[in-house]
């Protein structure tokens, strides 16, 4: 369904939904059904994510909210974190942060261990280092 929208609008119009809440309302009403798929599209936090030998780390873009409005799970396989913002009340002139909520799911391309998981949060990062279950460290093997 995500792909149908794209097509519909273009690639450079689900770019600017990302950045404007007004905007992405605009396109919710024109695409109808099709934008519900896009219900998260607009409002998914930056990541990055880094693969080294022992670890998998993820860094993902909070700003404006507090460390206890994030809530992170973690399994075996993937992460997802949710965060919820406390944004005042008004009229807007203009509104391009995220809504009340903001939330995204990471895959993850190994298995880790989600009871040796650390995160912490600064800056309005998210950083999170998941401990891999397998650790392939290479071994010198002698030749004879």
């Amino acid at each position: 369904m995500r792909e149908d929208a794209e097509r519909m609008v273009g690639r450079a119009v689900i770019e600017s939904m990302k950045r404007s809440v007004q905007a992405k309302d605009v396109f919710r009403k024109m695409l109808g059904d099709a934008a519900e798929s896009l219900h998260d599209f607009g409002d998914m936090p930056a990541v990055d994510v880094i693969d080294s030998p022992e670890e998998v780390v993820i860094f993902v873009d909070l700003p404006g909210t507090k460390k206890e409005l994030i809530d992170l799970a973690v399994t075996e396989d993937a992460i997802a974190v949710k965060a919820k913002f406390e944004r005042p009340s008004g009229t807007y002139l203009t509104r391009e942060r995220a809504e009340s909520e903001t939330s995204r799911k990471v895959k993850l391309s190994c298995e880790v261990k989600p009871e040796q998981v650390r995160a912490k949060y600064e800056d309005g990062v998210l950083e999170v280092h998941l401990p891999k279950l397998i650790v392939v460290k290479p071994k010198s093997v002698p030749i004879e």
